[in-house]
């Protein structure tokens, strides 16, 4: 039976986990391959490390409570296009559950959904990043000209309150698009303690949606534990996208993902 998505908990809260969504033997397979692109990457071109991949050490100290760079030595923050990287990416776009559930979130049949983009967050043991407050909608990188997307948050490691677990201030998505876009162009930014809000526990395997407009963030990693994510924003086939494209752009989620029909234009 797969996992059910809580959908009064996303309206109402503007994000809900699912619980074993991704199976034991893929969240292996996934950490195998995140150590492989780790390992590899100090023999890919210039290019390559610029284009999809952000180090700690070219990030602000402050976000790691004060360690220094030369401290955490190549250690990579984010691994962008993480299908070039991780084939295996494309698995995860085909598992039933995060289509299912994806489609339910968005208001749309389980055919309706498609990828955007894909990442790792990576939030090493003892000095992984703070996340500042913020919505995901409108955001810099490839965002929908609506708020018609959200985010997969597959937990790999699983999240727990001091290790860095993503914290939200829920009911925060409940405004209008028009607001958000407003709040955007004037430059506010959401000030609140790191430890303010709501924090989400789960086990690997389990999967955070997440609204594009909830405000979260989420404090340092301090503990001996590494919490990485694999991060998928999807949203309504053919909604109009702004910026990026990546390898997983109008992939469709569900299994016709796994196949060379899983692609759609998009607007």
């Amino acid at each position: 039976m797969q996992p059910a998505l809580n959908l009064k908990s996303f309206r109402t809260n503007g994000y809900a986990v699912l619980h074993g969504a991704v199976s034991s033997s893929m969240i292996s397979q996934l950490r195998a391959e995140l150590a492989r692109v780790e390992a590899a990457c100090s023999s890919m071109s210039e290019e390559e490390r610029e284009r999809d991949f952000v180090f700690e050490k070219d990030l602000s100290d402050a976000g790691r409570g004060g360690i220094s760079a030369h401290d955490v030595g190549s250690a990579i923050f984010i691994i962008g296009n993480l299908c070039r990287y991780v084939p295996l990416g494309y698995e995860l776009l085909a598992l039933p559950a995060l289509a299912d559930a994806s489609a339910l979130a968005l208001g749309t049949g389980p055919s309706g959904v498609t990828a955007h983009f894909m990442n790792a967050t990576i939030k090493h043991p003892i000095f992984g990043r703070a996340i500042g407050w913020h919505r995901d909608f409108p955001n810099d990188y490839l965002s929908g000209e609506s708020s018609s997307f959200l985010r997969l948050m597959i937990c790999l490691d699983g999240m727990q309150a001091n290790g860095g677990a993503t914290r939200f201030m829920p009911g925060t998505h409940l405004v209008s698009d028009e607001e958000v876009r407003a709040e955007k162009k004037q430059g506010l930014r959401h000030r609140h303690d790191p430890y303010a809000g709501q924090p989400v526990e789960c086990g690997p395997g389990d999967v955070v949606l997440i609204h594009p407009k909830v405000v979260h963030g989420s404090p340092a990693n301090h503990s001996t534990e590494p919490r990485r994510n694999i991060v998928v924003q999807v949203g309504v086939a053919g909604m109009a996208l702004v910026g990026e494209r990546e390898e997983a752009t109008g992939r469709m989620l569900g299994p016709a993902c796994a196949g060379d029909s899983g692609w759609l234009p998009t607007a």
